[in-house]
């Protein structure tokens, strides 16, 4: 019999008033049913609010917060520290769960005794299909892998609440790439997985983060990648470590042709471009480490 641990489901919502009501009956309609939906309305001037309180008044395992503009870090924060459950699931506003996706996560996550995982997904953009490049699926692929790379769909993602307090949650200092930031952390204090199934559909708009700061959530990934290079390479025990910046970090050289390395790669979505010629003689050396970067250099 699959014991009944509750899900907290954490939403943010600004503006979302095209998607939101998709969203939300995607959750509603799990199959697994132990869980709140925790909705977070980031002070949306659209009727976001108003169609996520008429869900709410139809269904007591929604709660509602409404607050200021403060961003989706502090968002995200403010509904896991309002969540009640063993087990953290994220979904965005313009987003859908597939009716199994609970249930099958939270038994992926027990029976292989992991404290994080996400799913495969669709992706849909102006009305095509994409394939997800990124993914990963076993611990030893991703930590490899996110080095370089996000391998989770943030709205796929369910963790246990209680491993993730250990690393602070989404480092508010980040307003980019908090997502990512939080991923590698908890790869380092346990194991993490993604299940092959697509149990997510990802809708990607024109008015997108991915689209509008491109050039911002870009910077944030590759200064949160260079802290994972360092405390993954250069810091033996990860217990108790708060993964902040320090001085050792900022010094080591390693680090700081890792960064130069990544900026050169993604140059592509950089509003300052690094050329092959900026790079150290170090730096080119180090250009044959990462083959799909390589590639993906090259076809861009």
């Amino acid at each position: 019999m699959i014991e009944d641990k509750l899900i907290s489901v954490i939403l943010p919502v600004y503006n979302a008033e095209k998607y939101i009501a998709a969203s939300i009956e995607s959750i509603l309609n799990q199959i697994y049913k132990n869980f709140e939906l925790i909705i977070i309305n980031d002070g949306s001037i659209d009727n976001t609010h108003q169609i996520c309180d008429s869900f709410r008044k139809k269904d007591n395992r929604i709660i509602v917060f409404n607050k200021k503009n403060e961003g989706l870090t502090k968002a995200l924060n403010f509904g896991i520290q309002k969540a009640k459950g063993i087990y953290i699931a994220r979904q965005d506003a313009d987003d859908v769960s597939k009716k199994n996706r609970l249930l099958k996560q939270k038994l992926f996550l027990e029976n292989n005794k992991l404290i994080m995982c996400g799913t495969n997904c669709e992706i849909r953009k102006r009305e095509t299909k994409k394939i997800n490049w990124s993914i990963e699926f076993s611990h030893h692929k991703i930590v490899k892998k996110l080095e370089y790379s996000n391998c989770f769909i943030h709205s796929s993602v369910m963790f246990i609440k209680n491993e993730a307090q250990k690393v602070n949650f989404y480092d508010e200092k980040i307003n980019y790439a908090q997502d990512y930031d939080l991923w590698w952390k908890l790869s380092l204090i346990g194991t993490v997985g993604n299940l092959k199934e697509k149990l997510v559909i990802l809708n990607q708009h024109i008015d997108s983060i991915s689209n509008t700061k491109e050039n911002e959530q870009t910077l944030c990934f590759i200064k949160s990648a260079v802290k994972y290079y360092f405390y993954k390479f250069f810091v033996s025990n990860h217990r108790g470590c708060k993964f902040d910046e320090n001085d050792e970090l900022n010094k080591n050289q390693h680090c700081l042709n890792f960064k130069n390395l990544l900026l050169f790669y993604y140059s592509d979505k950089l509003n300052e471009k690094k050329k092959f010629r900026d790079l150290s003689f170090e730096e080119k050396k180090l250009i044959f480490k990462y083959p799909l970067l390589l590639f993906r250099k090259l076809i861009k």
